[in-house]
């Protein structure tokens, strides 16, 4: 008896033995789609893709330099898309054969799990060699690399990148990359001879996570995002916002949300919120749980909300200023001559504290300084404004929930709705402005104490980077409201896809 099977794209046919329906299942399992008549992977130079690759720039401070992550775009770009197969590694070195200084973007549904696997190792092998010549690797937004895809994206990372930073996995904000794990098809899940198959390969997959944990690549939290998502259409995704940073990726943008941010009108209690987001998203910095719930800045006065940063700059006589995060790290503020600001994360403690508990909050950093700090972005201020990627967030997460699960039993964290149902009140007297622009008529007025209603939020170009609307009508810069997010995290980064 012979039978027709199709199962993504793929028509074959298939005789009654045992040899050929594990074969079939092999192919099923191998492939981790459900869209049909997709092409096979095709890699091809791209050289068309310079220019836009030259504008992307960090959009977290990171271990790395500030400015554009490809500073000097010397090499040949190629793009890998349509669904990964066996044999395409042996095409991917075909095609890298002879060149030196290698961009790939990936744009691909996915396919094969073990040929994916095999791609990211051979990438990975290239970043870890004595003479790598990987300059990266890159989702654009608008494309999508998903499951096997994913995994090849990951590996190409190594163990130094992530102690030293340097990582060259860059997603831009908007892309969609999608992880889930290996499962048997609803078609196949009663055919027992094909469990040894089935654990096989989810045993190789999850190998495969385990080693970026293991390595410092990736958080464990991966894994188990991973591992919520069983079926073909089911994937954790990242989108180049503050999570796809926690996971140790490196989000990049050539928009306005890239944009450095300005000294106007800038007050410490925005700079503490933006701190302590950046602290809870940093993976690399060891946290307890009290750091979680507590690891805000550290101090007593001045007041953060009728302090600027620009002032306390010249009143401690340093440009560089620094705070404790409950002891375990400090952040350190910079502001540069051109007003724009930067920022570090590191680990340990206060190196210029002096006094106890009552000390002040914000002490000199000794100089001279042979370097410029990475440069805070509106993504970070958006995203202590519960603006993530320029969308108002309705549902949350605690930063807690990455490392310890408190929703036992349950797939995923329950996800938070604004406890104030977006209420805010107004920390200094603003102007409300017919539109988020400083250059835009004032239409009304709100003074300190007032309570408001917020209704949407935008990143627009200029000296306050983000604004919210107000349910009345009008927009006021999101740097006047007294309520910052600094614990939560946007539930899920998929509003930003596309974006």
């Amino acid at each position: 008896m012979v039978k027709i099977i199709e199962a993504a794209g793929a028509r074959f046919t298939q005789q009654s033995t045992v040899p050929m329906l594990l074969k079939s299942i092999v192919f099923c399992l191998s492939l981790v789609f459900s869209v049909s008549q997709l092409s096979a992977a095709e890699i091809t130079q791209r050289p068309d893709l310079a220019p836009r690759l030259a504008q992307l720039k960090p959009l977290y401070p990171g271990k790395g330099s500030a400015g554009s992550v490809v500073n000097e775009l010397q090499g040949t770009i190629f793009l890998i898309s349509g669904v990964i197969e066996k044999g395409d590694l042996e095409k991917l070195k075909a095609a890298l054969d002879g060149t030196w200084g290698k961009y790939i973007v990936f744009d691909s549904p996915g396919g094969s799990f073990l040929e994916g696997i095999r791609i990211g190792q051979y990438l990975q092998y290239n970043v870890g060699s004595q003479d790598p010549d990987l300059n990266g690797v890159f989702v654009l937004n608008g494309n999508k690399c998903l499951s096997a895809c994913a995994l090849a994206f990951t590996l190409a990372a190594t163990p130094r990148n992530a102690v030293y930073g340097g990582d060259i996995r860059f997603l831009e904000a908007g892309a969609a990359l999608g992880y889930h794990m290996a499962f048997l098809p609803d078609e196949k899940a009663n055919q027992l001879v094909a469990v040894k198959e089935a654990m096989n390969l989810a045993y190789e997959v999850t190998q495969t996570y385990v080693k970026l944990i293991k390595g410092g690549i990736a958080p464990s939290i991966l894994l188990q995002e991973a591992l919520s998502h069983r079926t073909a259409d089911s994937f954790f995704y990242l989108a180049g916002g503050i999570r796809s940073y926690a996971m140790g990726l490196t989000p990049v943008s050539a928009g306005t949300i890239a944009d450095p941010i300005n000294k106007s009108a800038l007050y410490m209690d925005t700079v503490g919120a933006m701190c302590t987001q950046l602290f809870q998203a940093d993976n690399s910095i060891r946290k307890s749980e009290v750091e979680y719930e507590f690891g805000a800045i550290d101090g007593s006065g001045p007041n953060p909300q009728e302090t600027k940063l620009e002032d306390l700059i010249q009143e401690l006589g340093s440009r560089r200023i620094a705070a404790s995060h409950n002891g375990v790290a400090y952040c350190t503020v910079e502001l540069s001559e051109d007003g724009t600001v930067g920022m570090r994360i590191t680990s340990g403690s206060l190196p210029c504290a002096k006094g106890g508990y009552d000390a002040p909050t914000w002490c000199a950093m000794p100089g001279p300084f042979d370097d410029t700090l990475p440069k805070v972005t509106n993504a970070l201020l958006a995203d202590a404004a519960s603006c993530h990627g320029g969308t108002l967030t309705t549902e949350y997460a605690y930063w807690t929930s990455d490392v310890i699960d408190y929703d036992i039993g349950e797939e995923t964290p329950t996800a938070l709705t604004d406890w104030n149902s977006w209420e805010r009140t107004i920390a200094r007297d603003v102007n409300v402005r017919r539109n988020p622009s400083l250059d835009a008529e004032a239409v009304g007025r709100v003074q300190i104490g007032d309570k408001v209603k917020i209704s949407d939020c935008r990143i627009v170009s200029g000296p306050q980077g983000v604004w919210y609307q107000l349910s009345t009508g009008g927009w006021i810069s999101a740097r006047f409201v007294s309520e910052f997010d600094q614990f939560t995290r946007p539930a899920t980064e998929e509003t930003m896809i596309g974006r």
